[in-house]
């Protein structure tokens, strides 16, 4: 391998000039002019607004506008959250409230709607919907499940029921509503805040309770041991109608008894 020396004055000529051009803009700084500014920094990520909670309209509007029976009390506390539900809640008890058998039926699941035709036929429905004189609603969540409940004023009685219900439509007009369960007097088991949290607890310790098992009743057992060991010897076990003797035997010398004519004894 050989060497060119002839090219090191020429890369030494470059480092000299660039040294000399390190050395004038050091002299230039120097000299009083200012260094160029640091680049501006990055603008802030823009703040995303949080979704704002969809607004409803108030019940009283609600029931104005869908010409609600006044009977329906809705109190906006215990009121759903979204106006399809709102409307459909309000619809549902104004149908009860007129007593409009025709226009709840849609509304009901299938087996309810079964139980509803029992209902107007039998007229227990228009019974049970003209004393109405008051409807007192509450609406809540129990379980993943829309829930409303309501306690009818049916002349002085209270009968209050418990229906589950899933909305359809932007109007809830396909709204369906299917009856829960409702333990025997449930009106005066209610208790707390929280009515529709207490009728679920309560169905819960009903059906625990029914799957509890029957009593067992213990019956007494006799050791007849030592009463066979007591008895005489060569005596065999008494049988009724042949004192000791052998079951289906006479006696010798005890008359026989003539059997009994067909259908005797029988009721």
């Amino acid at each position: 391998m050989t060497f060119q020396p002839t090219c090191l004055p020429m890369q030494r000529k470059h480092l000299i000039l660039t040294l000399s051009a390190l050395a004038a803009s050091t002299a230039l700084v120097g000299c009083g002019e200012d260094a160029p500014p640091p680049p501006p920094p990055p603008p802030p990520a823009p703040k995303v607004a949080a979704p704002e909670a969809p607004k409803v309209t108030p019940i009283s509007e609600l029931m104005a506008k869908y010409d609600i029976d006044p009977r329906v009390n809705l109190p906006e506390e215990r009121a759903p959250a979204t106006d399809p539900e709102r409307i459909a809640v309000l619809k549902f008890f104004d149908v009860f409230a007129r007593g409009n058998a025709d226009a709840l039926k849609p509304m009901l699941s299938p087996p309810d709607q079964f139980e509803l035709d029992k209902l107007v036929a039998s007229g227990a429905f228009k019974q049970n919907t003209d004393p109405i004189t008051r409807i007192d609603v509450r609406c809540g969540t129990q379980k993943a499940d829309a829930c409303t409940l309501a306690v009818f004023h049916v002349a002085d009685k209270f009968q209050p029921q418990l229906w589950v219900y899933k909305v359809g439509g932007p109007i809830g007009e396909t709204t369906e509503f299917d009856a829960f369960a409702t333990p025997p007097n449930i009106m005066d088991r209610l208790s707390g805040e929280n009515h529709i949290a207490a009728w679920y607890e309560i169905v819960q310790l009903e059906i625990a309770k029914a799957d509890e098992p029957d009593t067992v009743l213990e019956i007494p057992q006799k050791d007849f041991t030592e009463a066979e060991a007591e008895k005489p010897s060569g005596s065999g076990p008494a049988t009724p109608g042949t004192p000791g003797g052998m079951p289906g035997k006479r006696t010798p010398g005890a008359p026989i008894k003539p059997p009994k004519p067909p259908g005797f004894g029988q009721q």
